[in-house]
């Protein structure tokens, strides 16, 4: 039973992840945060799953194709979120998407391949970013009355775009840094 854990969790991000986005996208302070509950437990069932895999060396091909759909669905999926209801610039959101989707649609072609890639560092860190920018948006929208006492609107704003660059930077680097020492097997790939 213990081997099927890791994939276990990996699953159940996918209805957090509706979940998570269906309660954002009504922007009221009370489903702003239902949906921050959601996407806090959904991502620690990430860390959990790849903890619990590492730790009992259960690494399926389940596993593998799984676990990058299930986080793309929730980042991806607030994110949309966030954009269409214009919290966030747009076309930042959509070059995140496109790098998520490039990256994430030839690492599958090579896992179909049998071909290994591993994970690196830097995608670690923009996994991470992208969790913590996310988290810190819910913080600024629902308490954003509040914070309107003692900061302009204006700002608040400035602030969640210039968070949002930040993780188009470190999206579009790892995605650079992917692709750049992979770049034989993509090649090999094509």
């Amino acid at each position: 039973m213990r081997r099927y854990i890791p994939n276990i969790l990996t699953i159940s991000r996918i209805p957090l992840a509706i979940l998570c986005c269906y309660y954002a996208a009504d922007l009221s302070p009370k489903s702003l945060f239902i949906s921050m509950l959601f996407f806090m437990a959904a991502s620690f069932t990430d860390y959990l799953d790849g903890y619990y895999a590492r730790r009992w060396n259960y690494v399926s091909t389940f596993g593998k194709f799984t676990d990058p759909v299930a986080d793309k669905l929730l980042i991806l999926g607030v994110l949309l979120v966030f954009a269409f209801k214009g919290v966030i610039p747009m076309f930042l959101a959509w070059i995140i998407v496109a790098r998520e989707l490039i990256v994430t649609i030839i690492r599958m072609m090579l896992m179909f391949k049998k071909v290994v890639t591993s994970s690196r560092y830097s995608g670690k860190i923009k996994t991470f970013s992208q969790v913590i920018v996310l988290w810190l948006i819910y913080n600024f929208l629902i308490y954003r009355k509040l914070l309107e006492n003692h900061i302009d609107p204006i700002w608040i704003n400035r602030i969640i775009a210039m968070m949002c660059v930040y993780i188009v930077i470190i999206t579009i680097y790892s995605g650079i840094e992917v692709l750049w020492l992979d770049r034989k097997k993509v090649k090999d790939l094509i």
